[in-house]
């Protein structure tokens, strides 16, 4: 069974109906993998989500398995961040814990959003919504 971390965007894809994520991650879930998200993961989609939506959000974010965090990935994320910026590349706080909790985990990030997550040590899915 493999571990899927789903970014923001694969919760906010499936809230709003995007056939196509919505199909893709209903079939991880049918072929028996674990299906999660993280607290970074869940404040963002709180931070976009209308007061009236939340009764959609809750039981959809409640239904799937929790991955914390953890001290040495905040600090994996920290240490990411440094080094990309030094680089010339910007990456956001929230992306790079969100990567780091995956990569700590064991988890595959499902996400709409490659190019935010250029990490090598961390397994990417894209959304198939996603032109690579």
């Amino acid at each position: 069974m493999a571990r899927y971390l789903l970014d923001t965007d694969a919760i906010i894809d499936y809230l709003t109906g995007v056939q196509t994520s919505v199909s893709f991650i209903r079939n991880l879930h049918r072929q028996g993998d674990l299906l999660c998200v993280c607290d970074v993961v869940i404040a963002e989609v709180y931070a976009g989500l209308r007061p009236q939506d939340r009764g959609k959000a809750q039981p959809l974010l409640n239904a799937f398995y929790f991955l914390p965090t953890g001290p040495e990935a905040a600090q994996q994320a920290g240490e990411w961040r440094y080094a990309y910026t030094r680089q010339g590349v910007a990456i956001s706080t929230t992306d790079v814990l969100i990567a780091a909790t995956a990569q700590a985990q064991g988890a595959t990030l499902v996400t709409g959003n490659i190019e935010d997550y250029p990490m090598n040590e961390v397994s990417v899915l894209p959304l198939p919504r996603v032109k690579q």
